[in-house]
């Protein structure tokens, strides 16, 4: 069973996901087991009335094998006691498609009293999925956290289903399964009429096709207009390439979607760039003469007759401002201009003298009149 969560943030609203659970168009059918649109966005009121960041934690749970609808309440009702959450308080909805059902459980981050829990959610998640498999006899499947899992139901009293779970766990803990795509990359290529889930499939191929040749693979992804380019990550992955449609559409990873470690990966890269400058043809250059041949030298003629070069010689006209008369027009009426300016500059210089010398002499001869000016002794003398 594959039990993915997403947490709604309260600025969203209810809406989107309202839309998706309750009236899915792909659905063959869909039932409406608990809750309803009303709810969804009461709690959304809620959460943004006691300040809280997310409103509604949406929960999908989908079988491997088909069971009833009380199986998939069952089974929620675990998620809401895991959770820490009020069974009364949910709304569960029950999609099938193609003859398959699955389960949405929508659950309101305010608990009346207190905030969902969230601590470790999709280790504790996986951990009623794997419960519950083994309950319904199912097969297991692998997941990312099974050592954290089979640890945990040790120390739980589940010797028995820890067991079974530790051996789904690989050796090398490093090595984890990881998502092709998230859950909201299959939305929004659902809404752009992208089957996700097929493309990763012909891609899958395609690598198993190509005998780990990258060149190969690139020439596969074209007969379906796709290409793999480096991704726009600039940290410590910056190697990782991604595969995109030939509209920008974002397909996925492509150590993701072909499961190739990333050390493997960079010397596939290697041996790329290498094939593809053994490719290259080196330029044919000329190789130069051995010998230079100088250039020989030029001989006229016999009849050839040599004619010296006649100059005639310019001397340049000094003219004087004195005689206006012979400077040329437009440079004595400029000549003019410019006397005139002049003369009208020094008249105005003069006065503007003559005013400060006058401002002058008025401020010395008021100086000397206040000084000479008898002075009135303002408190009045006592007789003695």
């Amino acid at each position: 069973m594959i039990v993915q969560e997403t947490r709604i943030k309260t600025s969203s609203g209810h809406k989107a996901v309202s839309r998706h659970v309750l009236s899915g168009a792909k659905n063959e059918a869909i039932r409406v087991l608990l809750g309803s649109d009303y709810l969804l966005k009461d709690w959304m009121k809620e959460a943004r009335r006691e300040g809280i960041r997310y409103g509604l934690r949406h929960i999908a749970f989908n079988p491997a094998v088909s069971v009833t609808d009380e199986q998939l309440a069952s089974f929620a009702e675990r998620i809401c006691a895991e959770l820490s959450a009020d069974p009364d308080r949910m709304t569960l909805v029950i999609h099938q498609k193609d003859g398959h059902t699955h389960g949405h459980l929508l659950l309101p981050e305010w608990q009346e009293d207190h905030v969902l829990s969230s601590r470790f959610s999709w280790q504790r998640l996986e951990k009623i999925a794997r419960l519950e498999e083994i309950r319904l006899g199912h097969a297991l499947v692998a997941g990312r956290h099974d050592h954290a899992i089979a640890k945990a139901l040790r120390a739980e009293g589940h010797g028995d289903a820890a067991d079974r779970i530790a051996t789904l766990a690989p050796e090398d803990k490093s090595v984890r399964p990881v998502a092709a795509y998230t859950s909201q990359a299959r939305r929004i290529t659902e809404r752009q009429d992208f089957d996700l889930p097929t493309a990763r499939r012909e891609i899958l191929s395609f690598w198993q096709a190509s005998d780990n040749d990258l060149t190969a693979f690139r020439q596969l992804l074209a007969t379906k207009n796709w290409h793999m380019r480096s991704g726009d990550r600039t940290d410590g992955r910056r190697d990782t390439h991604i595969i995109e449609t030939q509209d920008g559409m974002l397909i996925g990873s492509f150590t993701q979607l072909t499961k190739v470690r990333m050390k493997e990966f960079r010397l596939l890269l290697e041996k790329e760039g290498s094939t593809a400058k053994n490719r290259r043809k080196p330029l044919k250059l000329s190789s130069p003469s051995k010998a230079a041949k100088a250039p020989e030298p030029y001989s006229p003629p016999e009849d050839a007759q040599i004619i010296p070069l006649k100059r005639t010689g310019h001397t340049p006209k000094i003219l004087s401002w004195a005689e206006p008369d012979r400077l040329p027009d437009g440079f004595r009426h400029y000549l003019e201009d410019w006397q005139k300016d002049f003369r009208a500059s020094q008249e105005v210089s003069i006065g503007r003298r003559a005013g400060r010398s006058f401002a002058a002499r008025y401020r010395h001869v008021k100086a000397q009149t206040e000084y000479s000016r008898p002075r009135i002794c303002s408190s009045p003398r006592t007789p003695e």
